[in-house]
């Protein structure tokens, strides 16, 4: 038996090794940036999960088989547990291993094949200005709050999985005076918060302090005033096609008009197509979203967005980035935004908790640039200001590092979320022609038969308590109309998979 002093000295050692283990994995996963250098060094990480992916590749490490234990590749290739560690979990983000509990790590089996189908071509959208109008669809889908699932929500709660959010937002409510009730919030929003949301903004390369940024309710108002400090009724906007449908309703909201751009499921907006654009039309903002773009999941490569925002300079554009989706890359690195490489205040970076966090936790941010002065006031016409409680429960959350660990989980929910959906389309909807795959985000599009009108599929699904998203909301102009959005945000119960199949049968009766 030890005794009390050697017991005190044994966890105190525990103590430092733990501590040494977390500085090799940061100085492991250090990357050293640099706002003028695109260059990384290739780190020991990086070269053990190179290697270990070429033997997952030719075979050498077969799909079922055990992984080396982490102790014994640390010994045998004369590194730290944090390097291995790393490795490992890189792997496991891309779907080449997997963890399972209490037995190591096992590579994993290859997903059903979804050769099938091909990807969708490039959009081809008339490219000329058009006034915008939504119509009564997407009212109906926002009723049955079904924008991002098959089916309706169910009568009763389910288990919250986020329990620690709901602990902040509470103990929040709980701290908050009647005296702090009666006042309004401070038009930016609440300083810890801004300044959490500046610590998060560096994630994806942008450096903004906490003065910068304006807190909104949800990413839809930071568009709302992205849009009407660049804009006035009647001017062009540029946008991705086919779009986010909300943006196509701010259009129609503030009497102006969309200019299309043909984008491919993979790499969003052409830049040469932009390039034609600003020859031809006086476009006075651009709205895109980078980053696992809905519906399609492009992700624009590093190269396009350095074109697109030197073409933006060039024309005195400004550009609305949307990165919504950027915190849910299937993999461990979210990739850069558009605004980390601007130096002229042009782009304004609009984001929310909605799509990785809580739907009802209507917090969003606006880092507007040199439009800050202008967004700070419409921010007061339009809203006032936001909830005290939800930004400094927010705020706390971010600052426990709660946000992070629940980041990860569902980056690795959404991923085997859209795997399992490849594989039921395959199944339960073999009269699809392309699918897109997205390497983050929470949706996919996929393209039907050209005999087949979503936009009926649509009220035909309805009688039967099924819900889906034509590809007509995606554009205003008269496209995409056998088209689909679908979702993988929620996972594949019997009931969503049953839903899938019963929609499979309607749209084999309309062909």
């Amino acid at each position: 038996m030890f005794s009390v002093g050697k017991v005190g000295l044994w966890v105190q050692i525990q103590k430092m090794l733990y501590f040494k283990v977390q500085i090799e994995a940061i100085c492991n996963c250090y990357y050293d940036f640099c706002g003028n250098c695109t260059h990384m060094t290739e780190y020991r990480y990086e070269q053990l999960e190179q290697r270990l992916r070429e033997q997952i590749r030719i075979g050498q490490l077969a799909a079922g088989e055990r992984m080396p234990s982490v102790r014994q590749l640390s010994r045998d290739a004369t590194l730290s547990k944090s390097t291995v560690l790393t490795a490992y979990a890189r792997l496991e983000a891309e779907g080449l291993i997997e963890a399972r509990p209490r037995s190591g790590y096992f590579v994993a089996a290859p997903a059903q094949s979804t050769s099938a189908l091909t990807k969708p071509a490039t959009s081809e959208p008339s490219i000329q200005p058009v006034p915008v109008s939504v119509g009564q669809v997407l009212v109906d889908i926002m009723e049955k709050g079904t924008a991002f699932d098959l089916l309706p929500p169910p009568p009763k709660p389910v288990h919250d999985s986020n329990e620690p959010l709901r602990r902040c937002l509470a103990r929040a409510l709980r701290r908050q005076s009647r005296l702090e009730q009666e006042y309004y919030d401070e038009p930016q929003g609440l300083l810890m918060l801004r300044e959490q949301l500046s610590h998060r903004l560096a994630h994806g390369g942008s450096q903004v302090n906490a003065s910068e940024l304006v807190v909104t309710s949800g990413c839809q108002h930071a568009l709302l005033l992205a849009l009407m400090a660049t804009t006035q009724p009647g001017d062009v906007v540029a946008i991705e096609s086919p779009g986010f449908y909300g943006a196509f309703q701010l259009l129609e909201a503030l009497g102006l008009q969309a200019l299309e751009l043909p984008c491919s499921v993979d790499t969003g907006i052409s830049p040469d197509a932009l390039a034609l654009a600003l020859q031809h039309w006086p476009v006075k903002a651009l709205m895109l979203s980078p980053s696992y773009s809905t519906p399609t999941g492009a992700c624009m490569p590093e190269a396009s967005k350095l074109k697109i925002l030197s073409l933006a300079k060039t024309h005195g554009v400004a550009i609305i980035e949307d990165d919504i989706y950027g915190e849910l890359p299937f993999g461990l690195q979210r990739p850069r935004t558009l605004h980390s490489y601007d130096d002229s205040g042009s782009v304004l970076l609009c984001s929310s908790f909605s799509k990785c966090l809580s739907r009802d936790l209507r917090v969003g941010w606006i880092a507007p640039g040199k439009y800050l002065e202008k967004v700070k006031r419409l921010k007061v016409v339009t809203s006032l200001a936001s909830s005290a409680t939800a930004q400094q429960g927010a705020s706390e959350y971010l600052a426990d590092g709660a946000y992070d660990r629940y980041l990860r989980q569902r980056r690795q929910q959404f991923r085997r979320q859209c795997d399992q959906l490849q594989e039921l389309i395959v199944e339960h909807l073999p009269m699809a022609t392309a699918c897109s795959y997205p390497q983050g985000g929470l949706a996919l599009w996929l393209e039907l038969p050209e005999s087949v009108d979503t936009l009926q599929l649509f009220h035909l699904a309805r009688q039967q308590g099924i819900t889906i998203t034509p590809g007509r909301l995606f554009t205003a102009q008269e496209r995409y109309h056998h088209f689909l959005r679908l979702s993988f945000a929620q996972p594949w119960t019997q009931e969503r998979q049953s839903a899938l199949q019963s929609l499979g049968k309607m749209i084999a009766n309309t062909i």
